[in-house]
């Protein structure tokens, strides 16, 4: 019928590139053709014409002295102009700047991102501390959702199928009633402090940028040694990030 919604197609070749592509990014040191197509699930000769194809678009480049193939300059060069076309993350750098000179802490910035595994946070920003003992928290560091301060402030903004289908990603059971109390809490309060719940002796204090719609699109989150992590010290930063997170939440996101 000429209504019917055609279901999209996937295209296997793409997909075998994605593969090859993502594989060369986490192993990071180059890998040679045999590696690749026996990790990837590919014939070698297959393996072989699409790293050219990549290679030739230089997504690919391979040493000459190894021979080993690895990420090439023009991903390096789309990194940055997708890190720079953040535009929340230009919007959001003079606050953090001011939360890392008002506390001397990490301050970093958090969007969401679906992977194959489920929604991530995903840190595209960072400010270190430069007190010698300090958190450190990298640029594109995927965290969980149900035991971290950004995580729980995504999944407070969710609907109730929405919350269950999300955290059936990452758990057995979601219906878990005390981790539903605490996004609950979460939600109402509109701030999240998280005591080394996913790093041991790490407190990260965070709070959500919503969109008019109501849903959280980024996070900013101060992150603290648990022996800096003072009661007093904590309610400063909650009751500095407030004003941060309504003001960046009014903006047309």
């Amino acid at each position: 019928m000429a209504n019917e919604k055609k279901e999209p197609k996937n295209i296997q070749s793409v997909h075998r590139a994605l593969d090859i592509l993502e594989y060369l990014i986490e192993s990071g040191d180059g890998r040679k053709l045999s590696e690749i197509a026996e990790s990837c699930g590919l014939n070698t000769t297959t393996a072989f014409h699409i790293i050219k194809t990549l290679e030739s678009r230089n997504y690919i480049e391979q040493s000459p002295d190894s021979l080993k193939y690895k990420t090439g300059g023009k991903m390096f060069s789309l990194s940055l102009k997708t890190y720079r076309n953040v535009n929340l993350t230009r919007l959001f750098q003079p606050y953090i700047e001011q939360l890392s000179h008002s506390f001397g802490e990490t301050v970093s910035l958090f969007h969401y991102c679906k992977i194959a595994s489920g929604m991530k946070g995903l840190c595209v920003y960072a400010l270190e501390s430069e007190n010698p003992v300090h958190v450190s928290v990298s640029i594109g560091k995927l965290v969980p959702l149900s035991n971290t301060a950004v995580g729980k402030l995504y999944l407070s903004a969710l609907s109730e199928e929405n919350l269950t289908e999300t955290l059936a990603s990452e758990l057995e059971d979601p219906s878990l009633p005390e981790l539903r109390r605490q996004i609950s809490d979460v939600g109402l309060k509109q701030y999240c402090v998280e005591f080394g719940e996913y790093e041991k002796d790490i407190i990260n204090v965070a709070v959500p940028i919503y969109k008019y719609s109501g849903r959280v699109v980024a996070s900013i989150c101060i992150s603290i040694p648990i022996h800096r992590a003072k009661e007093d010290r904590i309610s400063e930063m909650v009751k500095a990030m407030l004003p941060i997170s309504k003001e960046l939440s009014a903006l047309p996101l």
